[in-house]
């Protein structure tokens, strides 16, 4: 009769186990030490302490990694790392047994901010120089996070100038009764009402939250986030950022990353896509951008064709109106002629130029009086006007291209490339909320949630099961990285697996 299977914890080990039999040969705890250890720490700016008197500290290529399997495996709280890196084995393995605090891992992620951005930089080369970044077309999108900042302790500009009224009133009434109590008892030690320090400190924090909205022209003001602005996140407008990314169409690489404080993606194309080349680093190859409405924008078009950018976006400018044959985008206007023709092919009158800041607009009117379409173009009785920019002719160009099968085609595969990120990122991770504060935080933060998305691609590509050819080239560029990094004296684990997977 069979027997059930249940543990026995009487049972002794002739020998005691090794810990490096209890972790996987294709687990990512090994990858990721491989990764770690070709990484030059010091040049990429990480704090390398000295040990001093008292406890030696810990090495920051240890926390490095304690961190990146973290965000691998969804963990990023510190308090839950160090219970983790003496309860899960893969991690006491990468640790070699070692259990840092939660202090000591806060502290490595404070000081060590800028550098934690730059391991995203490396996972894009090391990509780049295995083959799973295509460099033939790529995707740019940006989502709002929500900020760990209460949104209940956030001020409105009116609610501000409010209380600071208030204040100022409420600070004369307790000035003039400090003098009138003075002047009754000269002998004695003036002393200030019980909490005239506080209201005097956060009228300062007020007057000071009205400044910064006036720099920013923006309506609400973070107290405790400053930096954090209002935004649409889902159906709530909340304090929040905008994170940013750009990924590659081959192997869904993410190539490029950034957060903001704009609440709308305008302007952010050309700074995005010359990070991305600039990660990337291979000179000469002109990649496909493919961008929403969001980077429609004219002057964001006019800028990324001046910069020599291949983008393919939908112009947020002169969209399709139902049922309107004589919309503003169905005028031709010919660059080379400077001339606008109606849908009919009249021509248009040249009326003159203004300026709306530093930019040019030329102005053309249709003065055709017996137009048999004139009740459906226009009600201006001088006629219609049409205004054209600098930027009008590149807005144009890429209506056309959209309206082509071939770019039509193009375009459609951009959800298929970036929004599937941003979906891992807020559901299979539960990322939706960032879990630190100010600007240069969340920006390190996102670059290790990049950082890990990419870290997870390339452990794909290299495991078992896997395109052989992926494995050793990706075998080959850690084995001579590391063997650069003068590693080669000692044995290490990923090398043993460079046989299984040739």
């Amino acid at each position: 009769m069979a027997q059930v299977i249940s543990p026995d914890y009487s049972q002794q080990f002739l020998l005691p186990p090794a810990l490096e039999d209890w972790v996987a040969a294709d687990h990512p705890a090994r990858f990721l030490r491989e990764f770690v250890d070709q990484l030059d720490l010091a040049a990429m700016g990480f704090v390398i302490p000295a040990a001093q008197e008292g406890r030696p500290p810990y090495a920051p290529s240890l926390l490095l990694k304690i961190w990146l399997y973290g965000y691998f495996f969804r963990i990023r709280s510190t308090r839950r790392l160090e219970l983790a890196c003496g309860e899960v084995l893969p991690l006491m393995w990468l640790c070699g047994m070692i259990r840092p605090d939660h202090n000591s891992l806060w502290r490595f992620w404070r000081d060590n901010k800028k550098a934690l951005g730059k391991v995203f930089k490396q996972t894009v080369e090391l990509a780049v120089r295995t083959g799973a970044v295509g460099l033939a077309l790529q995707a740019i999108d940006g989502t709002k996070i929500q900020s760990a900042a209460s949104d209940r302790s956030g001020w409105s500009k009116e609610r501000m100038e409010k209380l600071l009224k208030a204040l100022d009133a409420a600070l004369e009434d307790a000035e003039i009764k400090i003098a009138e109590q003075n002047d009754q008892d000269a002998a004695s030690q003036p002393r200030l009402p019980a909490g005239l320090a506080q209201r005097i400190a956060l009228r300062e924090e007020i007057k000071k939250g009205l400044a910064q909205l006036a720099a920013d022209e923006r309506g609400h003001y973070h107290p405790v986030e400053p930096e954090a602005r209002v935004m649409k996140v889902g159906a709530n407008h909340v304090y929040a950022y905008n994170a940013q990314a750009v990924v590659d169409a081959q192997a869904n690489v993410i190539v490029g990353c950034e957060v903001t404080r704009q609440e709308t993606d305008h302007g952010q194309l050309v700074p995005m896509l010359e990070q991305a080349r600039e990660n990337v680093g291979v000179v000469g190859v002109q990649s496909t951008t493919l961008a929403d409405s969001g980077y429609g924008a004219g002057a964001d078009l006019q800028a990324a064709v001046e910069k020599g950018l291949d983008v393919l976006a939908s112009p947020v400018e002169g969209k399709p109106t139902a049922n309107n044959a004589y919309a503003t985008q169905y005028f031709r206007f010919d660059p080379k002629a400077r001339s606008v023709t109606c849908p009919r092919g009249v021509q248009l009158k040249y009326e003159g130029h203004t300026f709306e800041g530093e930019q040019r607009i030329e102005r053309y009117r249709c003065r055709c009086a017996d137009c048999p379409v004139r009740a459906q173009c226009t009600k201006d009785p001088k006629g219609r006007r049409i205004e054209v920019r600098p930027h009008t002719a590149v807005v144009q160009a890429m209506r056309e291209r959209l309206s082509q099968p071939g770019g039509r085609a193009l375009y459609q595969q951009r959800s298929q490339i970036i929004e599937r990120y941003f979906g891992h990122v807020k559901q299979h991770n539960g990322f939706r909320r960032w879990t630190v504060w100010g600007l240069e935080g969340v920006r390190a933060q996102w670059a290790m949630l990049c950082a890990s998305w990419n870290l997870r691609v390339l452990w794909n590509r290299w495991r078992p099961g896997q395109s052989s050819t992926n494995a050793q080239r990706l075998c080959k560029v850690l084995q001579k990285v590391v063997l650069q990094r003068n590693f080669a004296s000692k044995t290490s684990s990923f090398l043993r697996l460079v046989p299984r997977v040739s």
